[in-house]
């Protein structure tokens, strides 16, 4: 029998941790951490997929976002938060951002998106959720903005210069 996919939730809201364990068909196995100290503790390399509130006090999205892209083997992670993605949001590793409140049918997608890409090489994983938290960007911030910004420039030009598009995101590996 296969084991159920294990998300783990990691959010300071309680309300959005029950919201989402709901959300979540049979099919997972949640498991809830209501900061980010007892999230890292809660991921191991039985954890499918992480989502992960941005702000939290005592340890933030980001340093857990960035604590777990140092392990060896490292789960889909979704970051899911109320503030409003800018050009920052392209430095923190993650698969996917997603604006609270995301609806179940956008979290579902996303999260079996991102758990598909943990199966490609790394390179590749990488610059998938890179060219996601572009167009996360994009659709967010005035375009005038964006021209301004090296950050955003830089990362649009190692996307071209890898030929990376969503468009293939779940193509295969």
């Amino acid at each position: 029998m296969r084991r159920p996919t294990s998300v783990v939730v990691v959010d300071d809201d309680e309300d959005y941790r029950q919201l989402y364990k709901l959300w979540l068909p049979d099919k997972y196995e949640v498991i809830e951490a209501a900061d980010g100290r007892t999230g890292l503790q809660c991921i191991d390399d039985t954890t499918d997929a992480v989502l992960l509130d941005r702000q939290m006090p005592d340890l933030s999205g980001e340093t857990v976002a960035e604590k777990l892209r140092q392990r060896t083997v490292t789960p889909a992670v979704v970051m899911i938060s109320s503030v409003k993605p800018d050009v920052d949001i392209l430095d923190i590793p993650v698969d996917s951002y997603l604006r609270k409140p995301a609806d179940r049918d956008t979290l579902l997608s996303v999260l079996s998106t991102v758990r598909t890409r943990c199966e490609y090489e790394a390179k590749r994983r990488e610059l998938l959720g890179l060219a996601d938290r572009r167009a996360t960007v994009a659709d967010a911030v005035r375009a005038t903005a964006l021209a301004e910004s090296d950050t955003y420039q830089r990362v649009v030009e190692r996307l071209e210069r890898h030929d990376v598009s969503l468009g293939g995101a779940v193509s295969g590996p």
